[in-house]
């Protein structure tokens, strides 16, 4: 099976490649605290704390701060999870509500799409997933060159294409698609993509010869020898992709 043109053992692959060292453990630690808090006091609370991390995650210019790790993987619990969610000092959110995203990212002053994607995905995991320029820009090549018939860029050009929550709708929609038809989680694939993406330098290229780079990274035996602790999402690409 395919996805994207690329074999689901590979996305799986890649996607279990992905490492930030651990900080994606506390955000998702810190939601199931915000989905639990007693009153509104304590959710207000949590919430701030899940927002820092996750602006930590997305930083728009230099490192990450690391401090201590608050959560593992291996400690992480369900928590009941609604459809809708209150904001402290914000709006009402919805799973899938694209005008409620939106009012989100709204009263995030400062944040962009990538940044509330985060925080969607932190509140639904398997529902939402991360989309900066990388994961965007993976799906724009690939489906230039043959993939899935987005038509998120012409194939022939070098225009930049960055994310928006509009764009996010449709590329959710397809990873979600995608993730469900392979027995995956929609963040393995997204991470995949992400890893995939980060072995192309795509500056000057057009969507068609970024495509086709992707496809080689793909089809390469081992996984590309990259560092692949995301500490660059928030920076923008000169050009094309």
């Amino acid at each position: 099976m395919l996805l994207l043109g690329i074999p689901v053992e590979r996305i799986r692959m890649l996607g279990d490649s992905w490492s930030d060292g651990g900080l994606w453990d506390d955000i998702a630690w810190l939601a199931l605290c915000t989905w639990e808090a007693a009153d509104d006091d304590e959710r207000c609370l949590r919430w701030h704390h899940l927002v820092m991390a996750v602006g930590n995650f997305k930083r728009q210019g230099g490192r990450r701060l690391r401090p201590a790790h608050i959560a593992s993987a291996s400690a992480l619990e369900s928590a009941s999870r609604g459809d809708q969610i209150h904001i402290p000092g914000g709006p009402m959110v919805a799973c899938e509500d694209l005008t409620s995203w939106k009012e989100l990212e709204r009263s995030l002053h400062g944040a962009a799409t990538a940044t509330t994607t985060t925080l969607l995905s932190a509140l639904w995991p398997e529902r939402h997933h991360v989309l900066d320029w990388r994961v965007l820009a993976a799906v724009a090549g690939l489906d230039a060159i043959g993939g899935s018939n987005l038509g998120l860029v012409e194939p022939g050009s070098r225009r930049s294409i960055l994310p928006t929550l509009d764009l996010y709708c449709q590329v959710r929609k397809l990873l979600i698609q995608l993730a469900d038809d392979a027995d995956l989680p929609v963040s393995t694939v997204e991470r995949a993509l992400y890893v995939i993406s980060r072995g192309v330098r795509g500056k000057g290229m057009t969507w068609t010869e970024y495509g086709s780079a992707l496809r080689l990274v793909r089809d390469r035996r081992e996984t590309p020898e990259i560092d692949v602790t995301p500490d660059d999402e928030q920076e923008v690409p000169p050009s094309a992709p």
